[in-house]
């Protein structure tokens, strides 16, 4: 992280920006100076940094006018305030604004080091924890869109699919499914299994599927009947993560004229 931090040094002294041009760059940071606050603006304007380092007492801007915009355009960034012993209490003040931390002059050089290793470490963690909320978001799009995909290929099936879970409720099922087994009504997932299905041999089938009593490779096949309709019904285990069972995967054909 340290090499790539970038760092914005805002100081009207010239010897402060070169101290501390020559002891960050030596710890592998990337340092950009500025002589006062409006110059520092116009810099963050053109390209992103990581931390600024901002003296309180300075022409043109101060530091605290300088902390006030950046707070509204740039709270992400990490401000350590410069300050002189006579102004540290604006600086705890500057820190109830949203300063991160604050540093004396003149410094010491360990304890300055520290308080930039600290606030680096925290634009680091922040980043990530962006970076991961964002590829959480596009994960979640991924899977509803590919959800959504599932769901319409599997309306449009002629046969009946039935997806059970742990508990043997359904939590997927189609319209074909209702059709074949003469259901009218809505039903809403999850659901018990006797609402769709009535047939004890086939509810019996997949409660031995779900306790393992089959190979996780194995389909069963099965025929039901449903009023004047012959049915086959071929069932498997549906795997998880781990290729535990975590519930079962049910198709019906209609095989009366088959049958017949």
């Amino acid at each position: 992280m340290n090499e790539k931090a970038k760092i914005l040094v805002v100081d009207d002294e010239k010897i402060i920006r070169d101290g501390c041009y020559r002891v960050l760059s030596g710890k592998g940071y990337k340092v950009i100076t500025a002589e006062n606050g409006q110059a520092a603006l116009d810099i963050l304007a053109k390209e992103p940094l990581d931390i600024i380092l901002l003296d309180l007492k300075m022409p043109v801007m101060s530091g605290e006018e300088v902390l006030e915009i950046t707070g509204k355009k740039y709270p992400d960034i990490p401000v350590i305030i410069i300050t002189g012993h006579g102004t540290v209490d604006t600086a705890v003040e500057c820190m109830k604004k949203g300063a991160y931390d604050f540093i004396t002059k003149p410094f010491q050089i360990d304890q300055f080091l520290l308080i930039i290793t600290r606030a680096a470490e925290k634009r680091n963690l922040e980043q990530k924890a962006r970076q991961f909320e964002q590829e959480n978001i596009r994960n979640l799009y991924d899977l509803n869109l590919e959800k959504s995909r599932l769901k319409t290929i599997i309306n449009y099936m002629g046969n009946g699919v039935m997806v059970t879970n742990r508990n043997l409720e359904v939590v997927l099922h189609n319209p074909a499914l209702m059709r074949l087994m003469e259901i009218s009504e809505e039903v809403e997932n999850p659901a018990p299994i006797s609402s769709i299905i009535n047939d004890e041999s086939l509810i019996k089938t997949l409660k031995r599927i779900q306790d393992g009593e089959s190979s996780e490779n194995e389909s069963i096949s099965q025929e039901i009947t449903v009023r004047e309709k012959v049915l086959r019904a071929i069932s498997a285990p549906a795997l998880g993560p781990n290729s535990n069972i975590v519930g079962t995967v049910t198709v019906i054909e209609d095989i009366t004229a088959f049958k017949q």
